[in-house]
């Protein structure tokens, strides 16, 4: 039996955000709370962890695993190098005096450059 709360993650899961930061945003919890409750579910059995170096991704277990779209090599490369560059770009920021409303964009736009690579099987390496 899944509780309200985990029942709200599994919808956020299901629309396609995939991780811990994503769905603490979304639900207006904290990270911390998030990965908790992402950790609970997979125990129970209700989601998956993919891991990608220190990152982690959530997917309802439910979720069909569906073929990406075809996609060329250079796609995919320009990908790994928009990750890259955005990941120098975020090190950087992280210097400077920006607001926390700043960095969380910038921490989105590499973590969805980030699930896409996982979703194409792609190495960020």
């Amino acid at each position: 039996m899944l509780t309200l709360r985990e029942k709200e993650i599994v919808e956020v899961l299901r629309k396609g955000i995939h991780s811990p930061t994503l769905v603490a945003a979304e639900l207006k919890i904290t990270q911390s709370g998030a990965t908790q409750a992402l950790q609970k579910l997979e125990k129970k059995g209700i989601v998956e962890r993919t891991k990608v170096g220190r990152n982690a991704f959530y997917r309802p277990v439910e979720e069909e695993k569906t073929q990406p779209a075809p996609s060329t090599s250079e796609d995919l490369e320009l990908i790994r190098e928009s990750y890259h560059s955005l990941s120098r770009v975020w090190s950087h920021l992280l210097k400077l005096d920006l607001t926390h409303e700043e960095l969380s964009k910038v921490r989105e736009a590499r973590n969805l450059l980030e699930e896409i690579l996982v979703r194409r099987g792609k190495s960020l390496e």
